[in-house]
């Protein structure tokens, strides 16, 4: 049988904002360019993973808000 080729992509996350003193990396969110140039990325990206793309992402504030607006994309 024959099997369509798979791809794998990786993708860092979008443009966030720089630590607070004190704060943990793990909790940095997107900046406002982050996410206004990933609202405009997302949906070229979304259709070209299609629609039975698996996004898999860290548990850091700014990948899980990059990968969910994959996912919503």
């Amino acid at each position: 049988t024959s099997r369509e080729p798979r791809s794998l992509w990786l993708l860092r996350h979008a443009h966030a904002l720089d630590a607070r003193p004190g704060e943990a990396d793990s909790g940095r969110e997107l900046s406002p360019r982050g996410r206004e140039r990933l609202a405009l990325a997302a949906p070229r990206l979304a259709e070209r993973l299609g629609p039975e793309a698996l996004i898999l992402c860290s548990p850091w504030r700014r990948a899980l808000q990059t990968g969910q607006a994959l996912a919503d994309a």
